[in-house]
């Protein structure tokens, strides 16, 4: 009797403690609103759980990287189209100095304005991040991109490394430009120059054309002293005298004019204008039948090269006194619409290359929007997924650890009354 006691003890004990066990396990479950505490509750569950966790983690370090690039992105994109306005303003700046209603003070104070946006443009070109790291430097982040020397030319001090992140399994999104490729690869049809360059050449432009002349005049008597490179270029401009106007085209090399004077004696009877070349010194000198005035203006020259700061091909015109010596001060004459034209061409075509850079910045933000909103319904499927599987059902639970509770409060009852009775009770 004594071995059967034990043993019922025993089972009793091993009864009430898988019973306590499985009501704390539905306690924690309950508290804690988890389905899944240990692998052992579910090992097939449990795995899943963890697939679906570490994909969470994955999408979530994706969307991370989604924000950090668009906030960089959407630096560049302002400091692109900030640049661009630049140029705009510049270009205005440009056609206005070439305006003949401007003086020497109004093209002053455009030449002015031009060199202060010049630096503005250093300002954009070295714009650096929120974590202060160069936009524009390529892999130089921690250096400006763009330095100006002393002598005036601009210096990239960046290199062509391109910054991406990873926002997916299978893709990257740019999150920047480099600045050689931004600023300094501008296709003008004359090579590729800097915007910089272009900026210097368009200050250049307006300081030479505040000192050359659309159109020259004088009485009675004048000359032409033509500057000219060796090769032959194309010369259209018109002659106007007592008797009329007329457009004298001609093609003029160095130290060869015997063709202008021909062209323009072939129009004295149309122009009242006659012209005598001096073989010694080039002078051309022109001279009114009625001693009216002469005029030279609406000059054209084909295949002028206007690339450098130094505008080669001009005639100075003179008024000329009874004995041939000049009356009063020089004008300088050239092709000043053509200047200021080429100079607003190479603008144009900086703001086309920027334009370009932001295009690709922008086509950069959409994929990188597109992304996101992508890994947005990837991550709340994910979600959905590790609560389907995570989540306790509260109801069944709080269902279930009421009926064990109930189960162990009566086998506890139950054992108290058997523990208490002898085998004589059993005998009855």
């Amino acid at each position: 009797m004594q071995v059967s006691t034990k043993l019922f003890n025993q089972q009793a004990v091993n009864q009430f403690g898988k019973l306590t066990e499985q009501i704390q396990d539905l306690q924690a479950k309950v508290s804690t609103g988890k389905n899944i505490l240990r692998s052992s509750d579910d090992p097939v569950a449990a795995v899943e759980l963890s697939a679906a966790k570490e994909q969470k983690n994955i999408l979530d370090r994706f969307k991370r990287n989604v924000d950090s690039a668009q906030r960089r992105l959407d630096l560049a994109d302002a400091s692109i189209q900030q640049a661009v306005n630049v140029m705009i303003r510049i270009s205005e700046l440009a056609i206005q100095a070439g305006n003949d209603t401007n003086g020497v003070a109004e093209r002053v104070a455009i030449r002015t304005e031009v060199e202060q946006l010049s630096n503005v443009m250093m300002e954009i070109a070295n714009t650096r991040d929120a974590q202060g790291q160069s936009l524009f430097a390529g892999y130089h982040t921690n250096s400006q991109a763009f330095r100006k020397n002393v002598d005036g030319t601009f210096e990239y001090l960046g290199d062509r490394g391109t910054h991406s992140v990873q926002i997916s399994e299978s893709m990257n999104v740019a999150t920047s430009i480099d600045g050689g490729t931004a600023f300094q690869t501008v296709d003008t049809g004359k090579g590729r120059k800097s915007t910089f360059d272009i900026i210097s050449n368009t200050i250049n432009a307006i300081s030479t054309a505040s000192g050359l002349s659309r159109q020259g005049s004088g009485a009675a008597s004048a000359s032409l002293d033509f500057n000219v490179p060796r090769d032959p270029q194309n010369w259209t401009f018109t002659l106007t005298g007592s008797k009329g106007a007329k457009t004298i085209s001609t093609t003029i090399s160095e130290g060869k004019f015997s063709d202008v004077v021909t062209k323009i004696n072939a129009e004295t009877a149309n122009t009242g204008i006659s012209a005598a070349l001096d073989s010694a010194t080039g002078r051309i000198t022109l001279t009114e039948t009625q001693s009216r005035l002469i005029k030279v203006d609406n000059i054209q020259i084909e295949g002028m090269d206007f690339s450098s700061s130094e505008v080669k091909s001009y005639v100075d015109f003179n008024t000329l006194s009874g004995d041939g010596t000049a009356v009063g001060a020089y004008r300088r004459l050239t092709d000043v619409d053509q200047l200021i034209s080429s100079s607003v061409t190479d603008v144009q075509k900086a703001t086309d290359h920027l334009s370009q850079q932001r295009a690709f910045l922008g086509a950069q933000i959409n994929k990188a929007e597109h992304q996101k909103d992508a890994l947005d319904q990837r991550i709340i499927a994910t979600s959905e997924k590790i609560s389907d599987i995570d989540t306790a059902d509260m109801a069944a639970l709080v269902t279930k650890l009421q009926s064990l509770l109930l189960n162990k409060d009566a086998a506890q009852q139950a054992y108290a009354k058997i523990s208490q009775s002898s085998l004589f009770d059993y005998l009855k």
